[in-house]
């Protein structure tokens, strides 16, 4: 079956088997997730970030990840940004501290937006190699990378159950929401209203579900001799079936060697030496130059 399988189900949708990434073992994947999702922390200049993001959206093809699975991100993307930028316009603190720039009969305040810019584009680097991460990875890829690092049973078994159950959360939600579109529900017709009171109506099934499911996962755990320790009941130690098929080679240490060692390194320059602060982005120096020119 596993030579015949032509695509894998991951957390956000569907990969084909043959995508590059599954060359590489679970913990490598989990260090690049680190590497993108994590680094940024630490970078303050937004060219930095940029690169990021780009270096993501590489990958993603790379991997073979159809975009329609990334498109549907842009409404979130634009929503972050008019609440982030929003917020920059209409509080921006003591006005008499900062730089007016009036425009478009407005009066923008450059340092509350430039610093709203830079956390912007921190928040997109790290929100994509999260899709990246979860866009080629299935819960039990985390788990063995978890079980590879020597993570404690319960702690690795809870991380990815909950992996498993917010995927079918979301799969719960889409057929709820088909089943009533089924008996006549338009919802194009609803107000904003009427969508808020029915999105609060769906919490009752989604709960129900998920105690169902709490239950049968915790009865199917049961009956396989589980315990929080993750060693049998009558004591001994159980064979780790799951890491045996991911065997560990030298490349997937040095990749994941490698990309821990990248972020420690940037996190020590950032904390030293200040070498990724906004105040020293090109950027920034060509849009104060052009604040002044006005």
């Amino acid at each position: 079956m596993g030579e015949a399988q032509i695509a894998k189900k991951t957390l956000l949708g569907m990969v084909p088997a043959d995508s590059p990434f599954y060359r590489f073992h679970p913990v490598g994947r989990m260090a690049l997730l680190i590497f993108l999702s994590v680094t940024p922390l630490f970078i303050d200049m937004p060219e930095v970030n940029l690169g990021l993001i780009l270096v993501t959206l590489g990958l993603l093809w790379w991997g073979r990840v159809r975009m329609q699975q990334v498109r549907r991100y842009l409404p979130l993307l634009v929503t972050v940004a008019i609440f982030m930028f929003g917020v920059a316009f209409l509080a921006p603190g003591n006005r008499t501290a900062l730089t007016p720039i009036r425009s478009v009969g407005a009066t923008f305040y450059f340092e509350p937006m430039w610093w709203a810019f830079v956390s912007y584009c921190r928040l997109i680097a790290m929100l994509f190699g999260a899709i990246l991460y979860f866009s080629t990875n299935r819960e039990r890829d985390t788990l063995v990378a978890l079980r590879s690092l020597g993570v404690p049973f319960a702690v690795s078994y809870v991380a990815a159950l909950s992996l498993r159950s917010a995927g079918m959360f979301m799969e719960d939600f889409k057929t709820i929401r088909e089943a009533q579109q089924a008996r006549g529900l338009d919802l194009e017709s609803l107000s904003v209203v009427e969508k808020a009171k029915l999105y609060t109506m769906y919490t009752v099934p989604l709960f129900a579900v998920a105690l169902r499911r709490a239950d049968e996962i915790s009865n199917a755990l049961f009956a396989k001799g589980y315990t929080l320790s993750g060693r049998p009941a009558g004591g001994g130690r159980r064979t780790d079936y799951l890491r045996a098929q991911y065997p560990v080679r030298a490349r997937d240490w040095a990749v994941s060697v490698g990309l821990v060692g990248a972020f420690a390194l940037v996190a020590a320059l950032s904390k030293t030496t200040g070498v990724f602060s906004d105040h020293l982005s090109p950027l920034r120096a060509v849009v104060v130059g052009m604040v002044a020119a006005r």
